[in-house]
């Protein structure tokens, strides 16, 4: 069952830019993070390699749309990979290699992939969303909203290239972090900035599901505050009633309820007839309909008086 990762990825590499300058900008990016170069004696020859056949046909399909190229796709299996298979697009030649690698800005003026990333080549918005979506499909990653803490991130070996990731996020408004590890990992953490990310480099559908998960989990949280709310109030309720139930209780077993005002009596005579209801209930079951706010002033006054009479708090002034 392919993960939303894989899902967002797979979305991503069905879309094809419709500028040339945009599909530069793309393979850019896809030989920046996935590509390298073998020699051989005079021969030079570009390998694009990656675990997922639909990008490495991508490549092959932009190489084809821009050059006159036609490059071969080996399928291995390793127990290495842990019996996965991996896709390797080759192309020979080395006049042509260089030219093309040249051409997308990759190659410096020896032999080795160039590891910044060239300005002119994403001058453009156009061209700027081309090359990060490139750099996601090769080495990027983002977590199962439903599962875990939002995080998308890409991950390179190259410290230039790293840093070049970063400044061409923060240049088109996402505030990337960079972190190092054994490798260079730049991330997004923020929800919004995910989504905007997500949006701008052409993956519609899963900024609609990452939305839909992100109005799931704030409905659950909504639930739960108010959940926990009521369990408080009712908690407290409970509590209150129970020192309430006790304090009477003792008072009648020891002085009886007579001497108490009638006022106060129906309310005691109540709430030990009702030890669970609260006190707007209680005012239901008075003969005036009383308020909850009268019945917490007349049960205030009658736990007071009845402290004072059980000889648990001085002895108030009365009138």
């Amino acid at each position: 069952m392919e993960s939303f990762s894989q899902r967002t990825k797979e979305e991503l590499i069905r879309r094809i830019p419709d500028k040339k300058c945009c599909v530069k900008a793309e393979l850019s990016a896809i030989i920046h993070s996935i590509g390298s170069i073998y020699l051989s004696g005079n021969t030079m020859s570009l390998l694009v390699t990656g675990e997922s056949a639909s990008l490495i046909k991508k490549t092959l399909m932009l190489l084809k749309t821009t050059y006159e190229v036609s490059p071969r796709i080996i399928a291995e299996e390793t127990e290495r990979l842990g019996h996965r298979r991996r896709y390797n697009l080759q192309l020979f030649g080395a006049e042509l290699v260089k030219k093309i690698l040249r051409e997308l800005a990759v190659m410096e003026w020896g032999y080795g992939l160039q590891g910044g990333i060239d300005s002119g080549l994403v001058q453009f918005e156009c061209c700027r969303r081309a090359f990060l979506r490139g750099a996601f499909i090769s080495r990027g990653s983002i977590t199962d909203p439903l599962k875990s803490d939002y995080h998308l991130e890409i991950v390179t070996e190259n410290e230039e290239y790293a840093q070049g990731l970063v400044y061409l996020m923060n240049l088109c408004g996402f505030k990337a972090g960079l972190h190092k590890r054994r490798d260079y990992f730049i991330y997004l953490k923020d929800i919004d900035v995910i989504g905007r990310f997500l949006t701008f480099i052409g993956a519609h559908t899963a900024f609609l599901q990452l939305e839909e998960v992100r109005v799931v989990k704030g409905m659950r949280a909504n639930v739960n505050r108010l959940v926990n709310c009521e369990t408080a109030n009712l908690e407290k309720t409970v509590r209150a009633a129970l020192e309430q139930v006790e304090i009477i209780s003792e008072l009648e077993h020891r002085m009886g309820l007579d001497f108490l005002p009638d006022n106060l009596k129906e309310i005691a005579w109540l709430r030990l007839e009702n030890p669970e209801a609260s006190l707007r209930e209680l005012g239901e079951l008075t003969q005036r309909k009383l308020s909850k706010s009268a019945i917490n002033y007349r049960m205030r006054k009658l736990l007071k008086l009845a402290k004072t009479s059980l000889g648990k708090q001085e002895k108030p002034s009365v009138r």
